[in-house]
């Protein structure tokens, strides 16, 4: 598992720097799948606060939407 800092999501491609690197890698999204540049398919991880933060939390973590 690597660190990285998301520096921009636009659309169905996300930018992330690399921790300790000076790289930026972009991904795509194809078929509900992340894809590196180098054509692998990638998996990413956000902690929940993140979204709590900007007041929105992702579908299926787990935290019951209460209106």
């Amino acid at each position: 598992m690597r660190s990285a800092v998301l520096l921009a999501l636009t659309g169905q491609v996300m930018r992330v720097a690399l921790k300790d690197t000076d790289d930026v890698m972009e991904y795509r999204l194809v078929n509900q799948t992340w894809i590196s540049e180098d054509c692998e398919p990638v998996t990413f991880e956000f902690p929940l606060s993140v979204f709590e933060a900007i007041g929105i939390m992702p579908a299926g973590s787990g935290v019951p939407n209460t209106k």
